[in-house]
């Protein structure tokens, strides 16, 4: 069974994620970084609730 995550667990791991994700692709972030952090933390909240990083 796999260990459930906490909350800062899963924030770090989604920030690495999306982090990584910017720089290989041809993206970049949304220009407020208000927003993305958001994003992130409705990514790792998901993460922490369901298993998964659904969209938030």
């Amino acid at each position: 069974m796999a260990r459930k995550l906490t909350m800062d667990q899963a924030l770090k791991g989604t920030v690495t994620f999306s982090e990584k994700y910017v720089e290989k692709g041809e993206y970049q972030f949304f220009p407020e970084p208000d927003v993305v952090k958001v994003v992130q933390e409705g990514l790792a909240k998901n993460q922490v609730d369901f298993g998964y990083r659904y969209c938030p």
